[in-house]
């Protein structure tokens, strides 16, 4: 073969027990199973020989109880005791990242066995042993992975540390892609709700026409079902016209994003008498390849409708303007297309105390025109604020 022949790696190599096998693959579960992770710390538990193991994601501090996960509770009072009270005093913190410890290799038995935390908390619950780690990485994903076993059991010996520091990697990258999982999640979240508040109804479709994904104001147009419908899980106007157009739209986008263009927009102004003045954008969504090797065509739709009220709360206006809680509660009313005399009906005000107001607004914000004024308001970031 020469001096340049290579060990060809053989099956046997890559080979694992059914036990791990099952383990890893609750692992891979742990961030979306239901409860999340309590099946891992299971099995986990049962492959070092623990009574208890506990994940703790975020370490709880006063005012906050933080992401606390256990294999096993004891008791609600054991659990919170330690989340409200004994975490303060717990020793067995800040240990070296990636290293496996028990409670005796970490710190002077004798100093432990007689810390409050042990005799306060511990001992109560018939816990003897303590093994943990302590899991970091680059961008700050942190948490702590403790192991008990009760008394008259042996201590941890080094098959669990060894066995335990060889799947902390393992764990620490499901850690990684959760914390991942669970920014991205936060940042749709805030986005949805920043539409949401702009009035602006957002739908996924995909090629039939199947909504995928609404947002609270679509869901709300939905459910009035005065121009819009759900049948079947699927969009339709109730304009007969507008419907079709509608449709024609749709085909078109579908068609531009299996072309893979991405910017090709349509948008359908509605005609029909429930509908009057709403606007209908739609764009492709980027192609996506499934995991069953489909293109996964969707559509997002936009939906204006004039009918619904620009919400904002009061405090951000009464913020960011100086307003009065009476001048930001006509300044709303206006923006939303009110005329004076309505907003002071509606506020149970004399029309003097409503020009009043007015003239205080316009000194504010340094407009001097109603027209002018609802452009500020609409146009302001107010609406973002909950």
């Amino acid at each position: 073969m020469g001096l340049f022949a290579r060990a060809v790696p053989v099956a046997s190599d890559y080979q694992i027990s059914d036990a791990m096998n099952e383990l890893l693959l609750a692992l891979s579960r742990g961030p979306v199973a239901d409860p999340p992770w309590e099946e891992f710390l299971r099995l986990l538990g049962r492959a070092l020989g623990a009574d208890f193991v506990t994940l703790i994601l975020r370490a709880p501090r006063e005012g906050d109880a933080g992401v606390v996960i256990n294999s096993v509770v004891l008791s609600s009072e054991v659990f919170e005791s330690y989340n409200e009270s004994y975490f303060a005093i717990d020793p067995f913190v800040n240990l070296p990242a990636g290293e496996v410890y028990t409670i005796d290799e970490f710190m002077a038995p004798q100093e432990y066995y007689a810390s409050e935390y042990y005799r306060q908390y511990v001992k109560g619950t018939g816990v003897r042993h303590l093994m943990g780690a302590d899991l970091g990485d680059d961008l700050g994903n942190s948490a702590r992975l403790r192991f008990a076993r009760v008394e008259g059991k042996p201590n941890f010996g080094a098959g669990e540390r060894s066995l335990c520091r060889c799947l902390l990697p393992h764990i620490q990258q499901t850690i990684r892609l959760q914390a991942r999982i669970a920014r991205v999640e936060s940042e749709r979240s805030l986005f949805a709700n920043a539409v949401d508040r702009m009035a602006v109804a957002a739908i996924i479709l995909d090629q039939s026409a199947r909504i995928r994904h609404s947002n609270r104001a679509a869901e709300r147009l939905l459910g009035e079902g005065h121009w819009m419908q759900s049948e079947q899980g699927k969009l339709r106007l109730a304009n007969r016209a507008d419907n079709q157009a509608f449709r024609t739209c749709l085909e078109e986008v579908m068609e531009a994003h299996l072309r893979g263009e991405p910017a090709f927009i349509r948008a359908l102004r509605l005609s029909g008498p429930e509908s009057p003045g709403a606007g209908v954008l739609m764009r492709p969504l980027p192609l996506v390849a499934a995991p069953d090797g489909s293109r996964n065509p969707s559509v997002a739709l936009f939906i204006s409708d004039p009918s619904q009220p620009r919400e904002a709360p009061h405090e951000v206006l009464m913020t960011l303007f100086g307003f009065t809680r009476a001048e930001a509660n006509l300044a709303l009313l206006l923006a939303n297309g009110a005329t004076l005399d309505e907003a002071c009906e509606q506020l149970g005000i004399s029309r003097n105390t409503g020009k009043s107001h007015l003239s205080a607004v316009f000194s504010k914000t340094g407009v001097t025109r109603q027209t002018r004024l609802v452009q500020l308001i609409l146009r302001s970031v107010a609406h973002m604020g909950e």
